[in-house]
């Protein structure tokens, strides 16, 4: 196993025949495919948007993803984003664990779903993550124990994802609803009522998680998304702010040009040069 700071091809990756793990802290910058391998990823600071297949991914400290080895992905206007990942070769390449692809939580696998952790889950995933990068001059042996050690701690923080119903597990269903949800007109107090969150409660995670109030919150993930749009959409200006929660074009300017420094009329002339 390697720690590599480069996104080339996969000889840079994976440099021996016996060598079937990888973890890296870099990220792709222009439009990757993995060719032979998956990946797993961990967001440890900043924010960001992940575009896979086409389709945007806001990313946020606390998400994780996986990344199939045939998806056409790229990340965009990242800010200090800080990530960790796990790439890994397809289970025939294994020795002693062949078939651990079926131990994947398809809650996480499939659908590119991006989920929040909580805090015990964050903390599990990255000592497991720890003691795989210090088992990096030792045994396939050893190497492939902690890979298994990771996926089946990682299936065991997807099984109570959806089992505890603390007030840390509502918040974050409630985040994962407003991730599929953003571009609607938002009651938060229906939302309160619905998932049994507090308004306080929400604006005590948000602000110490991500450091964003609960509207501002809402309000990145509608102009992540046009940014995404204007981008990569031959969609009017006026078109991508009233798709995105915006009923005023003159104030979807403002903000939009708040979050990146230039104006959507600049990302969309821009966007022809990105694929």
């Amino acid at each position: 196993m390697i720690i590599n700071n480069s996104f080339n091809s996969y000889q840079d990756f994976f440099v021996s025949e016996h060598q079937n793990i990888v973890i890296t802290s870099r990220l792709p910058k222009a439009y990757s495919i993995n060719s032979e391998f998956s990946k797993i990823t961990l967001i440890k600071k900043g924010i960001g948007l992940h575009v896979v297949n086409g389709k945007p991914y806001p990313i946020y400290p606390g998400m994780l993803f996986f990344t199939q080895s045939t998806d056409l992905h790229i990340y965009e206007h990242t800010e200090n984003l800080e990530a960790i990942s796990i790439l890994y070769l397809p289970s025939s390449y294994f020795v002693l664990i062949k078939g651990f692809e079926a131990l994947i939580p398809k809650q996480f696998a499939s659908f590119h779903i991006h989920r929040f952790l909580d805090k015990n889950s964050v903390n599990t995933i990255e000592m497991s993550l720890n003691k795989l990068i210090a088992s990096a001059k030792k045994t396939y042996i050893e190497q492939e124990s902690l890979f298994l050690r990771f996926l089946v701690n990682l299936r065991h923080c997807s099984y109570h994802y959806n089992q505890e119903n603390s007030s840390e597990r509502r918040f974050l269903r409630l985040i994962r609803w407003l991730l599929y949800n953003f571009d609607e007109n938002i009651n938060w107090n229906a939302l309160s009522e619905q998932f049994s969150v507090p308004i306080r409660t929400l604006h005590r995670y948000l602000d110490k998680d991500i450091n964003l109030s609960p509207q501002r919150f809402v309000t990145k993930l509608r102009l992540f998304n046009a940014y995404y749009q204007l981008l990569y959409t031959n969609e009017s200006v006026i078109s991508v702010a009233m798709a995105n929660g915006f009923e005023d074009q003159s104030y979807f300017a403002t903000c939009f040009k708040k979050e990146f420094g230039v104006s959507p009329r600049t990302i969309q002339m821009s966007g022809g040069k990105r694929i």
